[in-house]
């Protein structure tokens, strides 16, 4: 046994007798890991840095030979490659991950094993299990998977990490009333406007399988879960950094004579029937996405605090110097597909005139005719109904004191577009015929790839941009597939892998350039298209009262400051969407986007001005500066969409203590007509003043009477909400 690291609460420890294997501890989490019999097996996860004698393990009589717990699973030409693995050795090396280490305690563990296949079945393959360990709750694992062989092979399926997370008897902690110790949290619905709809349910014995849709993108669910365990209130949260068609199962194992039960996993990509994920040349190494997973021994609102955490200062860029949490405006609230030079200026003036700091200019300022922005995609001009294009515009933003973004949708050719006359034979193929009517393009194409990347930086430079804004407002369904090298490959793998390449390319040519992920609001919100973003828009549409559950369901996994919402009057039916208050309060408790408030300056209301000044000062003063680096506490955390619910409550609290807010929203069901807070992120030996926003009323109270006693809230009517302040002021 040889002791390799121990520094920053990262320790790995390398094993070569009695059996070879690999024991990571960062943080309070411990994961052990085993070669035995040809194969490469997660013993036990551990979130109370416990390290499991061996004398306890394994527990043969309920792990069976056939029990999957190999720590990955790979499928090479249709066959699953389960032992006959040879173990090649184990060492430490620089981090390789391309993720955020500020810190520079991230350490990197490479396990190398061959598997040498036998002549009648597949060609031989070498892979890389390469591990991130950061002193944090969090592990990040992926695979680099190499051809041995002299011939083409190809990857038909691949799940980064896999094994069992618990087992354990069951009879003396099974909850009142359960079928099983374990259940899933996990995002249910797929559709647009319906993102953030994560809720447990049980796991009953059998396989739980969850994909998705196979939309082509991570899609309005999102490829993570949480499997938690009843029976001792641990939670194991995987995810998945891939924006292209995924997959989870979950295993429920439940042996009822000796009241023992065990949960396999599986987090990856998702197969497709008869089609390869990725060919590989003879020598080529491939390199999977990789799965970030924590183990927690919490409760729900520390599972969630450190996963902001993780993806506040490891996944996500850091913002460029002088951006940050910005208020936005897009043009699109009077203007939708009829845009021109006077109204656009005229829409900035009363942006400017409402505090906004970057104006935005969406859809339909480019193409061959007018209104028809989904039709003209691909044209990266302004069109002729901008005869003097949108540099006047981009200049009287920056007159006006607004930084400018723009809106571009790059993976896309329109109908009508000129790209598309010029250039048929750029779109995504399957089965030879164009995928989504032809509108996405081919990115698993070099020289397609080439030039998006060229438009991109064209556009940036041409424009001056402050944002760039990235959307992707189709679905590529299975995505395309070609014939290479005898087999029939599906081409999303090397789409996204150009993707990525092409955004980690333009941030770091222009590193303050703001990225912004748009993808038709919420539609990719997975950890691989973050890494590369600073910010990402949630649906565009913010019904109340799906609006309040999708910022509370997402904000589950993503910190609120990342997440657009918008304010305004693109859309009809606002008779639906609650008091006034409660549709800013719902955008400028995230990211704010603004959208249509005044034809102009002149007609700007006084009663709409004064309470958008109300919230933009607020938001200055009091939410920005908390929201940056705030603890998400969801009194509410579990709520389904699709179903009625009274109340949805978040609080975001400064980690020290200092300030905090709580925001009540009465949404529609049956409820009182009060609620009690009980703030969870204050000191208890401080005073604070409490201002209620409503009635601009402030008292003080003690932290010990807010947290143990709590206050009410009265909120008489539906659609309405009340929002708290909490400022220090002393000892109490």
């Amino acid at each position: 046994m040889r002791e390799r690291n121990q520094c920053a609460n990262v320790q790995v420890v390398l094993r070569s007798a009695p059996e070879e294997g690999v024991r990571y501890a960062s943080g309070r989490v411990v994961y052990d890991e085993a070669f035995v019999g040809g194969r490469l097996v997660g013993r036990y996860w551990s979130a109370r840095g416990q390290v499991h004698p061996d004398m306890h393990l394994p527990r043969r009589e309920f792990e069976p030979l056939d029990a999957p717990l190999d720590a990955f699973r790979l499928g090479i030409e249709g066959e699953d490659l389960l032992r006959r693995w040879k173990w090649i050795g184990a060492r430490e090396q620089k981090d390789e991950s391309g993720l955020r280490d500020e810190a520079g305690t991230a350490r990197q563990v490479v396990v190398e094993l061959a598997h040498e296949a036998r002549a009648h079945e597949a060609r031989p393959i070498g892979v890389r299990v390469c591990t991130r360990l950061d002193g944090s709750d969090w592990l990040v694992r992926w695979l680099e998977i190499t051809n041995t062989g002299k011939k083409p092979t190809a990857i038909s399926s691949v799940f980064p990490l896999a094994g069992r997370v618990y087992a354990h008897r069951y009879d003396e902690h099974m909850p009142p009333g359960a079928p099983s110790p374990f259940d899933v949290a996990y995002n249910h619905s797929t559709y647009w406007g319906l993102e953030g709809d994560m809720w447990p349910e049980p796991l009953k014995p059998g396989r739980l399988v969850f994909d998705g849709e196979r939309r082509g993108k991570s899609g309005w669910s999102r490829p993570a879960f949480w499997a938690r365990d009843l029976a001792n209130g641990h939670t194991f949260v995987c995810e998945l950094a891939w924006s292209g068609n995924w997959q989870f199962e979950l295993d429920c194992r439940m042996e009822y004579a000796r009241k023992q039960a065990a949960l396999f996993y599986a987090l990856g990509l998702a197969p497709m029937d008869g089609e390869m994920l990725r060919v590989v040349e003879p020598g080529e190494t491939v390199r999977t996405p990789a799965v970030h997973v924590g183990y927690f021994d919490c409760d729900a609102d520390g599972v969630v605090q450190s996963l902001h955490r993780h993806v506040r200062h490891v996944v996500m860029p850091k913002p460029p110097a002088g951006t940050g949490v910005e208020i936005e405006a897009c043009h699109r609230g009077y203007l939708c597909d009829r845009e021109n030079e006077p109204g656009l200026k005229r829409d900035a003036d009363v942006m400017a005139e409402a505090g906004v700091e970057m104006y935005v200019v969406d859809a339909g300022w480019f193409g061959n005719e007018p209104n028809q922005w989904w039709l003209n995609t691909g044209d990266w001009h302004a069109g002729p109904w901008l005869p003097n294009g949108l540099e006047p515009v981009v200049e009287h933003a920056h007159k006006r004191g607004m930084r400018f973004g723009l809106w571009v949708e790059v993976e896309a050719m329109g109908v009508n577009s000129t790209l598309r006359k010029e250039h048929p034979d750029w779109a995504i193929m399957r089965d030879g015929e164009p995928v989504t009517k032809g509108r996405p393009l081919d990115l698993s194409r070099p020289e397609i790839v080439a030039w998006v990347e060229s438009e991109i930086a064209r556009v940036v430079e041409q424009y001056t941009l402050d944002m760039f804004r990235l959307d992707h407002n189709h679905d590529i369904g299975p995505g395309g597939k070609r014939e290479h090298a005898g087999f029939v490959e599906n081409t999303l793998w090397r789409y996204y892998e150009a993707l990525y390449g092409v955004f980690d390319r333009v941030r770091a040519r222009f590193p303050r350039l703001v990225l912004q992920n748009c993808a038709g609001g919420g539609g990719r919100l997975d950890l691989g298209i973050l890494q590369r973003f600073h910010n990402t828009e949630l649906s565009d549409w913010s019904r109340q009262p799906r609006g309040a559950l999708i910022l509370n369901g997402l904000t589950m996994a993503l910190p609120p400051e990342i997440g657009l919402r918008v304010f305004g009057t693109e859309t009809g039916e606002h008779v639906l969407d609650g008091d006034l208050d409660s549709q800013l309060r719902l955008a400028f408790l995230a990211r704010p986007i603004v959208r249509g408030i005044a034809p102009s300056v002149e007609e700007f209301a006084p009663f709409l001005k004064e309470r958008i000044a109300h919230h933009v000062e607020l938001f200055k003063r009091f939410i920005r500066p908390l929201m940056a680096d705030c603890l998400v506490f969801h009194h509410t955390p579990w709520l389904p969409i699709k179903t009625q619910t009274p109340w949805c409550v978040l609080e975001y609290a400064a980690p020290d203590k200092a300030r905090a807010l709580v925001c009540v929203f009465r949404l529609l069901g049956e409820a009182k007509e009060t609620y009690r807070v009980k703030p969870r992120g204050l000191d208890r030996t401080k005073r604070y003043r409490v201002t209620f926003d409503n009635a601009g009323e402030t008292v003080e109270m003690s932290g010990r009477k807010l947290v143990e006693r709590g206050l009410r809230v009265a909120l008489r009517k539906t659609l309405s909400s009340e929002l708290l302040l909490f400022e220090a002021v002393g000892d109490a």
